[in-house]
């Protein structure tokens, strides 16, 4: 009986022992995958509007306005094969206004600096020698 008790406790001590290396030997693996959206640097689109819908859009300025005054324009922008295209449908519905930059800025012409100041004083600027040159208002910063 001694024998017998010796026997299956060594049989379970030596199963146990197999079932632990076994168990080792096929190790339960869990793969975590992570996925990251990463946006590109710079993303071109295009917008084809006719003539009637940007008048449409230049509408919306009141009579007065200053040649300084932004509008937001809303849109929807679609992929089109490798490009992305700029709903030209959506973009002539309705605007907001927009904020004038803060800050400091430049009217440049090809050659130099020709006036700097806020953003309204060299739109103004480059609005009244429209005539004579090229400018574009850039910012300082």
């Amino acid at each position: 009986m001694k024998n017998t008790f010796k026997i299956t406790t060594l049989v379970l001590f030596a199963s146990a022992l197999g079932l632990a290396a076994w168990y080792d030997r096929n190790p339960i693996i869990e793969i975590r995958e992570t996925v990251r959206v990463v946006p590109p640097e710079k993303l071109e689109a295009h917008v084809s509007l006719t003539k009637w819908q940007i008048d449409k859009m230049l509408n919306e300025y009141e009579e007065e306005a200053h040649p300084s005054d932004m509008l937001k324009f809303k849109t929807l922008v679609k992929r089109d094969g490798r490009e992305w295209r700029i709903s030209s449908t959506h973009l002539v519905k309705d605007s907001d206004p927009c904020l004038t930059p803060q800050g400091r800025f430049f009217v440049v012409n090809p050659s130099s600096i020709d006036y700097t100041g806020d953003f309204k004083s060299c739109v103004e600027y480059a609005d009244s020698y429209k005539k004579f040159h090229d400018y574009i208002v850039i910012s300082a910063e």
